[in-house]
């Protein structure tokens, strides 16, 4: 069987209450287990073996694979909850069988778990079978043909044509794909056009794709495509954060946490950052949450004050390998290392070592974190546990102040103004002084004109 995520509009049209999660039934394919057990079409998986359901994700991990033995499965049929024991079947040789009966959907998956094995020759006749499916009808074929097509070196103009044809199909990850086209604008193939994005990421949204929404949630939250619409954007991000997004989990969680289109709310916050950290079968751990989650922590916001806890967080966070599908995971990886390394200076939750703390700093600065600029700036400028170097401090200042840490742009402004490990110029620290202001480091706005 294949199965979707509840989507809003799902969710109304099966008239299923809010708590209910699951992965809804969207086809039972001839003569499979699912077809022999008698589940049918709008039935919600609730749990496979030992594994509860709440997303598509966690249906695909439990649901494919498998040892061919029995196991239970619990669905949602209407009110009355249906428990059933499925025989699985050869995969390979079920959804070859499928395919060349003339239906798609076997084919489709035939392709993907060829395609899963990330060998050449494997991938060739998956590929060749994305592309058989997708002419006979196969909307998620479309949608796998295309991505290929969009991330192979030499972009075509048929991963347009095929993206749409995904989108119309009813494809929520090909309408996903086609908007990010838009929305970043792709050089030879199309323009960047936010309307035309944002368009096609609500109709992903409405066909229960977890980025789709997150996305229409992120440019409501900027303005793009349209006028800024928090409300619309916390709306979103619940969505997207239920359908298994971990990104969109830790963006709502920010807006609770400043009361941002709802009353604030900092547990609620530090729930949805640890959800973000936690990562889901849909999307990896997000770092972002990570961090927020470590501060939370760090400053006793929403949850009990444990520093030692913030510092594990924050150690686990810096040493971490990048996921590519990971928001913003260098610059949060970054910051990390730049938290940690405040921590070592400090002594807090952490034994003291002023050495860690520098190198630390310098790691996150080195890598383009501006907070972590700042701290090495302190270390050198105080002398703490190295030798007193105001050369070096205003170099790291200055760093920090380009990457945008209003108190940096204002130190770098004091040394200019004072002539402190750089020239005097009275002209470059009041331009300092203007900026850190326009950064909102009031202390600088009195200084501007000076």
């Amino acid at each position: 069987m294949e199965a979707v995520p509840i989507s809003r509009p799902l969710r109304k049209k099966l008239a299923l209450p809010d708590g209910v999660k699951g992965a809804v039934v969207a086809e039972v394919l001839p003569g499979g287990p699912a077809a022999a057990a008698g589940i049918r079409a709008d039935d919600v998986v609730e749990e496979i073996g030992s594994a509860r359901i709440t997303n598509d994700c966690e249906f695909i991990e439990a649901a494919y694979s498998r040892a061919c033995e029995p196991v239970r499965v619990v669905l949602r049929r209407g009110a009355a909850s249906v428990e059933t024991k499925l025989v699985p079947v050869d995969q390979d040789a079920f959804f070859e069988r499928s395919c060349r009966d003339g239906i798609n959907t076997g084919c489709f998956r035939q392709a993907w778990t060829l395609w899963s094995r990330n060998e050449g020759s494997d991938r060739d006749r998956a590929l060749d079978l994305y592309r058989a499916a997708c002419r006979a009808g196969s909307a998620e074929a479309c949608a796998h043909e295309g991505l290929h097509r969009m991330n192979t070196a030499d972009r075509d103009n048929d991963a347009i044509a095929v993206l749409e044809r995904a989108c119309e199909l009813g494809s929520g990850a090909g309408c996903a794909h086609l908007a990010f086209l838009y929305a970043t604008g792709s050089g030879k193939l199309v323009k960047r056009d936010d309307r035309r994005a944002i368009r096609l990421y609500v109709r992903a949204c409405d066909l229960g794709d977890a980025k789709g929404c997150y996305n229409v949630g992120l440019m409501a939250d900027d303005g793009r495509g349209g006028a800024r619409d928090i409300s619309r954007a916390v709306v979103k991000y619940g969505e997207a954060c239920e359908m298994g997004s971990s990104s969109a989990c830790t963006n709502l969680g920010f807006h609770f946490e400043n009361g941002r289109g709802v009353k604030k709310d900092k547990a609620q916050a530090v729930a949805l950052y640890r959800r973000g950290c936690d990562g889901t079968s849909c999307q990896p751990s997000n770092l972002n949450g990570c961090v927020n989650l470590g501060r939370a922590y760090r400053d006793g916001m929403g949850i009990e004050k444990n520093a030692t806890q913030a510092a594990s967080i924050f150690q686990e966070a810096c040493r971490r390998k990048t996921h590519p599908g990971d928001v913003d995971a260098e610059e949060n990886r970054s910051r990390a290392c730049s938290l940690l390394g405040a921590l070592y200076l400090a002594g807090d939750g952490v034994e003291k070592d002023l050495t860690k703390g520098r190198e630390l700093s310098e790691l996150g600065c080195g890598r383009g974190d501006s907070f972590g600029c700042f701290n090495a700036a302190s270390v050198f400028a105080s002398g703490t546990g190295v030798e007193a170097d105001a050369v070096k401090a205003a170099s790291f200042l200055d760093k920090a102040c380009q990457g945008g840490d209003a108190e940096g742009c204002h130190d770098l402004g004091v040394a200019y103004e004072k002539g402190t490990g750089v020239a005097r110029d009275h002209r470059r620290a009041a331009e300092l002084f203007r900026k850190a202001c326009e950064l909102g480091f009031q202390r600088a706005c009195g200084k501007k004109k000076r």
